[in-house]
């Protein structure tokens, strides 16, 4: 069985400019930013429970799947889809490594 999905390219400037500003926004905050927290004293600061609720959730935000919701639900705003799209591109490159991660973890529960 296979799954066809279409893979959507911009068609105009503003979809493109969109694009654009997710690729943007996903380097800005996406690439290093969980580590930059918990290298500030705010975060060192926290007690150990907090650490690890704030690191947890830090993990588990990743803009692929934030855009790729963004696509779905936002469907009726380009701005909003294309937006997605780009926060979705942006952190392709690092899904198979945190998916094999996310497998070696179960499979050692």
């Amino acid at each position: 069985m296979s799954i066809n999905v279409p893979i959507p390219v911009p068609t105009n400037f503003l979809e493109w400019v969109w694009f654009g500003i997710g690729i943007n926004f996903g380097r800005a905050f996406g690439k290093q930013f969980d580590q930059s927290v918990q290298r500030t004293d705010w975060f060192k600061r926290r007690q150990k429970w907090q650490q690890w609720i704030i690191k947890r959730l830090l993990d588990a935000t990743h803009h692929w799947w934030i855009g790729a919701l963004l696509m779905i639900y936002g469907v009726n705003i380009v701005e909003v889809v294309w937006f997605g799209a780009g926060l979705f591109v942006d952190d392709l490159p690092d899904v198979p490594r945190r998916a094999k991660e996310i497998l070696n973890e179960l499979k050692n529960h």
